[in-house]
């Protein structure tokens, strides 16, 4: 642990913002993880509860479960469902409630993913600000004492090569967590299609044979 510290101290200054922004990349790595797993996002139970009342015309008790359960799905479902009980039953009518409702929610599961990629972005650049900051004091150490003080020139190559390694160590976890949760959103998206898409369908299907 002592050593972890010398290292840590030996990068200078700018280790400590780099630090900051280790511990916000792991804190939103983790709360995505959480947020974006398919039993929060799609709680499928929930969901085939909400369908048994729909199907029964029951809209009301399926409002009502898709409103108490707290993920995208049901926020979409409840959305489609009350647009439907205050009569905006065609099948266009209902298809624009949806995309509205997944412009509104959508956006709540990119906050943290977008924060990620900007650290993933900031860190190297800031190890690489550390860089030229050491290189800086390696020159002028060389200017004034020459090649008489090996110390001064090793701290300040040593500056460089921490920081550098630390804002790599940071971003390339940061780069590919970004990417993995954009392709979670983007196949989360395209389920709250489907999702929407069928339950249009079903609704339409049942006003349908209402009429009949």
């Amino acid at each position: 642990m002592e050593y972890i510290i010398q290292i840590f101290q030996k990068g200078g200054p700018l280790m400590y913002p780099l630090l900051f922004l280790g511990v916000l990349a792991f804190a939103f790595i983790i709360e995505r993880l959480y947020s974006l797993s398919f039993r929060k996002t799609f709680p499928v139970k929930k969901i085939e509860e909400i369908s048994f009342y729909i199907q029964e015309g029951r809209f009301a008790e399926a409002i009502t479960i898709a409103k108490n359960t707290n993920s995208i799905a049901t926020s979409l479902i409840a959305g489609i469902l009350e647009a439907y009980v205050k009569g905006r039953k065609s099948e266009q009518q209902l298809k624009t409630v949806a995309e509205e409702v997944a412009r509104t929610e959508i956006p709540k599961l990119e906050g943290y993913v977008n924060a990620i990629g900007a650290i993933a972005a900031i860190a190297p650049l800031l190890g690489f600000l550390g860089t030229v900051t050491g290189m800086i004091q390696v020159f002028e150490a060389l200017s004034v004492e020459g090649l008489s003080n090996p110390e001064v020139l090793s701290s300040g190559i040593s500056q460089a090569l921490i920081t550098t390694a630390f804002g790599l160590s940071i971003a390339i976890p940061s780069l590919a967590a970004y990417w993995y949760f954009r392709s979670k959103l983007s196949f989360i998206v395209s389920q709250l299609e489907n999702l929407a898409t069928e339950l249009v369908y079903q609704l339409t299907e049942k006003k349908e044979e209402g009429k009949q």
